[in-house]
């Protein structure tokens, strides 16, 4: 089976969601996660997905962690959409791949 933007997607949304263990996340968060990373998920980042994906993956769940952690030193029991921006940025400059450029 081919992979496909939406697929991706899915699977990013799975990662994260093994990231952030058992904080909440929101429809807001879901929301945030596809407008920073849908239209990422081109042609080229959909050819190579094969290989480059479990990489994606694991940044991903890394910005899982992170927001989860931030929200239990926050006192918070759930994740807020506003954090995804700022917490992606850390993890993207923190890779040290094409993959997350800064």
């Amino acid at each position: 089976m081919a992979y496909t933007q939406n697929g991706i997607m899915a699977q990013i949304y799975v990662a994260f969601g093994q990231g952030t263990g058992g904080v909440r996340v929101s429809q807001d968060v879901c929301t945030a996660l596809h407008a920073r990373y849908y239209d990422r998920i081109d042609p080229a980042a959909i050819q190579g997905w094969g290989t480059e994906g479990v990489q994606v993956l694991e940044r991903i769940r890394a910005l899982g962690r992170l927001m989860a952690i931030n929200a239990g030193l926050a006192g918070r029991t759930n994740l807020v959409a506003g954090d995804v921006e700022s917490a992606a940025q850390v993890v993207e400059r923190q890779s040290g791949t094409p993959l997350c450029p800064p």
